[in-house]
């Protein structure tokens, strides 16, 4: 779990106010919930289409119903939790017009961010995502589907950061978990799918060498090239 991710499961206090003691845990258990359960629907131990029961995650985690019903809130905000009316939270159901839907957004956020971070990206930015490469490289060999897929969505968010756009990036993280969802309840057992290296240094290279047009070219290469994969594997399961 990532600085960023676990930034963005937390409600913000507003800044004429003081905290209290008691609104300060609540806020420290409301995210550690929210971390908790997003691990449980990210891992697979509950499964696409799954009912989350509050009295059960409660138990789980020793707190009220409370907590876990903020958490499911916030879970729902991220597109990895769907509450219905009168019966229920359920884990989100991925369809292939789904993954048509994530790509198409993606490509649109992610065109803006490289083409920005051609412009701004320093020599250590670029080695921060040389590193990210080589964790994606390392996970391939290993086998290890989420560790392919965190390490490939830290290098995109990388790539959004350095826009330092900050509505782009917030409208990018709206997209980060049901993309990790629709990659690893795919991939398990095919962790190439999430991270060709080819296709993600052909990125790093024209960041840099702050070529914007060829930044966009690969990434728009890159996203595509997976979107179409992803969608072959939707229609090998139906």
């Amino acid at each position: 779990m990532t600085t960023q991710e676990s930034v963005t499961t937390q409600e913000s206090v507003t800044t004429h106010e003081i905290a209290s003691p008691n609104e300060i845990v609540r806020l420290e258990l409301r995210a550690a919930v929210t971390i908790e359960i997003r691990n449980m629907i990210l891992s697979g131990e509950v499964a696409p289409g799954q009912r989350l029961v509050e009295t059960e995650l409660a138990a789980r985690f020793g707190t009220s119903r409370g907590p876990v019903r903020d958490a499911l809130a916030d879970l729902e905000r991220s597109g990895l939790v769907l509450i219905k009316n009168r019966r229920g939270s359920f884990v989100v159901e991925l369809t292939a017009e789904d993954v048509d839907e994530l790509y198409s957004l993606r490509l649109a956020l992610e065109e803006l961010a490289v083409r920005k971070a051609t412009i701004n990206a320093r020599p250590d930015d670029v080695g921060r995502m040389r590193s990210d490469l080589t964790a994606i490289g390392t996970a391939l060999l290993d086998g290890n589907a989420d560790q392919v897929g965190e390490a490939d969505m830290r290098l995109h968010r990388t790539i959004v950061s350095l826009a330092a756009h900050q509505r782009l990036s917030e409208a990018w993280e709206r997209l980060a978990d049901q993309t990790l969802l629709m990659m690893r309840y795919l991939t398990h057992t095919r962790p190439e799918i999430q991270g060709d290296r080819g296709e993600h240094g052909a990125i790093i290279d024209a960041i840099a060498d702050h070529d914007p047009d060829r930044a966009a070219q690969a990434l728009g290469a890159h996203l595509e090239e997976a979107r179409l994969t992803v969608r072959r594997q939707f229609a090998q399961r139906s």
